[in-house]
């Protein structure tokens, strides 16, 4: 039903009554704003391309933010937040149109002290790290889109990545240790959480809050060292992996481990690892050098490379921006007929074999070792494999889940697919707290959709 002349829609409205703010008026940058990296997957690209918010706003702080929030709950206007947009399962992606707010400008660092950094959600990850180096500290874990992403984006959306080998993922207990969220209502609130309340809004995609500010916990400033090694076999180079993530004496903030057939994806690093060899990617602090090549040795490998991670930063190119899912992100630049899929492993030696022993060559094998939220050795799976059809997807699924690996899939755009596919009561309940009117990225929350 088309709506008569000169009646406005709830978004002009919205927009003649807040023109001071700064609202996104070009056609071409709204489509941008509306849009993540759900092109990763060909299901997703095909459910989602046609979607994008009707209007896109940007505010500068928190009181210009709390108008628009309480705007829209009057209005009952559809609202979808917005980091940096690198998620991948169209997290950031409005299903029902309505406004996206892209907190990217309230960025600022409140303060850094003790071993803690305060941040305001829209801080970029790259910002945050190299102020927390200039106090004595470091992030302890973030992705391999840091230049782009922001810490809420990380929280809201995102896993972990570097670090996360000892730190695990960023929702591990005492990685955040507090935050501050806006309530969805007419008379918009702040409420502060703390330790595990915080864990209800992790992984949530936005749906159950509006995250403004972080308290995140740091690690000490290490110097680290790239290094890429070459293995002999792919068992090899698993069997590494899982023998440096469990070695407490070598200090190590990545290692990640790829088949043989990505070496021809990465002509970046050409010179640096063995042509149509499985390899490693890790980073060392200077004190562990011996053991890890010793380590490496022993499992017949060769070191191929080691060089300073601040010389290599100052070259533009860091080691882990070919790790974690711009490993995908590479394959699919020279060939976009591939896609992905994204697993955890309790047992990664034996479950990594099993599965390469199925699936190689036309699954390639890419995992990254990490702590998981209680502390184990386990390692994130980032398979890579063409695209045939939706029912591929789903036998390649049945097939790593044979073999006791979690998949996390990332062709559907749900909140409980991308967690532990279950609905999670803690992140309705905070719905129901944050935003009972319901209006945060509707549609994402399957929980919320289906409560009694």
């Amino acid at each position: 039903m088309q709506r008569p002349v000169n009646q406005m829609s709830h978004v002009e409205i919205l927009k003649a009554q807040l023109p001071s703010l700064d609202w996104i008026s070009d056609d071409k940058e709204i489509e941008k704003l509306s849009k993540d990296y759900y092109w990763f997957s060909p299901l997703l690209k095909s459910e989602l391309d046609s979607k994008r918010a009707d209007a896109v706003v940007r505010p500068r702080t928190r009181e210009e933010l709390a108008t628009v929030v309480s705007e829209c709950a009057k209005t009952r206007t559809p609202i979808t937040m917005r980091g940096a947009g690198t998620g991948n399962y169209g997290q950031a992606i409005p299903l029902q149109g309505g406004v996206v707010i892209d907190m990217t400008a309230m960025n600022r660092i409140v303060s850094i002290e003790r071993g803690t950094a305060t941040v305001e959600a829209g801080c970029k990850l790259l910002v945050l790290e190299q102020a927390a180096n200039d106090a004595g500290f470091e992030q302890r874990t973030y992705p391999s889109t840091f230049r782009l992403a922001t810490i809420g984006g990380l929280f809201g959306g995102g896993f972990g990545g570097v670090g996360s080998i000892n730190f695990g993922p960023i929702y591990a207990p005492a990685n955040v240790l507090s935050l501050k969220v806006m309530t969805v209502s007419e008379a918009p609130e702040i409420v502060e959480l703390q330790g595990d309340e915080c864990l209800a809004l992790a992984h949530a995609y936005g749906t159950n809050g509006i995250i403004v500010e972080l308290t995140i916990a740091l690690a000490p400033k290490q110097h680290w060292n790239e290094s890429y090694a070459s293995f002999p076999s792919f068992d090899a180079a698993v069997g590494f992996g899982a023998a440096l993530a469990a070695s407490p004496g070598i200090v190590k903030k990545q290692c990640g481990i790829f088949a043989a057939g990505f070496t021809k994806y990465m002509l970046l690093l050409r010179k640096l690892i063995a042509a149509d060899q499985p390899y490693a990617i890790s980073l060392i602090a200077d004190s562990s050098e011996a053991a890890y090549r010793a380590l490496v040795a022993a499992h017949g490998g060769t070191v191929n490379h080691w060089a300073s991670a601040e010389e290599a930063a100052s070259r533009g190119r860091y080691a882990h921006e070919f790790c974690w899912n711009h490993t995908t992100m590479h394959v699919l630049r020279l060939d976009p007929s591939f896609t992905y899929l994204q697993c955890l492993l309790s047992d990664p030696v034996k479950q990594a074999k099993a599965l390469y022993d199925e699936m190689n060559p036309r699954v390639m094998l890419h995992f990254e070792f990490i702590r998981n939220a209680e502390g184990a050795v386990a390692c994130g799976g980032l398979p890579v494999m063409r695209f045939e059809s939706k029912a591929q997807i789903e036998k390649d699924i049945a097939t790593f889940e044979s073999h006791g690996a979690f998949v996390m899939n990332p062709h559907v755009y749900e909140v409980e697919e991308g967690n532990s596919r279950q609905i999670d009561p803690k992140q309705v309940a905070a719905k129901r707290r944050f935003d009972p009117l319901g209006l945060l990225n509707p549609g994402k929350l399957r929980g919320w959709a289906q409560r009694s």
